[in-house]
């Protein structure tokens, strides 16, 4: 529960700093006629909305399991993760069009210093949000704030790619600005697509990926009594993996000694893989022969 209060609070504290760069970075890049700072200050805003959405969606997502759910609402999480990812397609699409359209009308380099003043800012502070926001994420294993991280590392390039427009102006190649443009809605679309993919893996109950799985079998081997094993079915449902195998044990052995021997399999599972672990062992017979 602490760890779900402290991605929550990452996720308001990200919002009210957005909140801020967005304000700043419209107001500087309207007054200088940058259309790249106005196109960042665009994907800050954006960050505040997805802000809200991840707040939102770890809520939903903690809540236990009930009668109509009862594996837990941990989809709530991954799908706040695939809104983020599709505000980031969005966004990134139209910072794109403004940014072509900039090329043909390219501003002057009076507005290179305010440009790269206010991007060094949003640079120093995005990066800062990233390692905080994915720290939180990594400790709960949550698609919803890992998607944050990203968006809040993908404004930090794109506030780079101002950077580099704002000096490229400042050098006497004006167009730098809309070029600049172009490379935020590159590093946008391309963390957006990406993350997209990512959810919609989780959402299409796809497995632990192979370096898990390789874990989880080193794991299941590593308990003493268990002679075989097989099906070994994994997913992930927000910041919950669910594995489900089956195992084979001496057929000698009593009832007991089985069910003792499922159990450390599911405590050993549970310890690589860390977080929050649903693990369900069947127990079989070897056969002979």
């Amino acid at each position: 529960m602490a760890f779900v209060e402290v991605g929550e609070r990452i996720g308001i504290i990200g919002a009210l700093v957005n909140l801020g760069l967005s304000g700043l970075k419209f107001t500087v890049g309207a007054s200088v006629g940058s259309v790249a700072l106005v196109a960042d200050g665009l994907h800050s805003l954006s960050d505040l909305l997805t802000d809200l959405v991840v707040v939102v969606g770890m809520r939903l997502g903690r809540r236990p399991p009930d009668a109509t759910h009862p594996y837990g609402h941990g989809k709530f999480e991954t799908l706040a993760g695939s809104l983020v990812s599709l505000v980031l397609i969005v966004v990134g699409a139209e910072i794109g069009v403004r940014s072509f359209a900039a090329l043909r009308e390219p501003r002057g380099a009076d507005s290179a210093p305010a440009m790269m003043a206010v991007a060094l800012a949003s640079l120093g502070i995005k990066e800062i949000l990233y390692h905080a926001t994915a720290k939180a994420a990594s400790a709960v294993k949550s698609p919803a704030l890992w998607a944050n991280a990203w968006h809040h590392r993908s404004d930090a390039l794109s506030s780079l790619a101002v950077l580099f427009g704002g000096v490229a102006s400042a050098l006497g190649y004006p167009a730098g600005d809309g070029v600049a443009g172009m490379a935020v809605a590159a590093v946008i679309l391309a963390s957006g697509g990406k993350l997209l993919w990512d959810s919609f893996y989780e959402l299409v109950e796809g497995r632990l990926k192979e370096p898990e799985e390789d874990v989880i079998v080193r794991a299941i081997e590593g308990v003493p009594g268990v002679v075989g094993w097989h099906n070994l079915r994994s997913r992930r449902s927000g910041r919950v993996a669910f594995v489900d195998v089956h195992i084979t044990v001496d057929p000698e052995i009593s009832l007991r000694d089985a069910h003792e021997i499922a159990s450390q399999v599911e405590r050993a599972v549970a310890d690589v893989l860390r977080g929050e672990v649903s693990v369900t062992v069947h127990v079989e017979p070897k056969e002979e022969g």
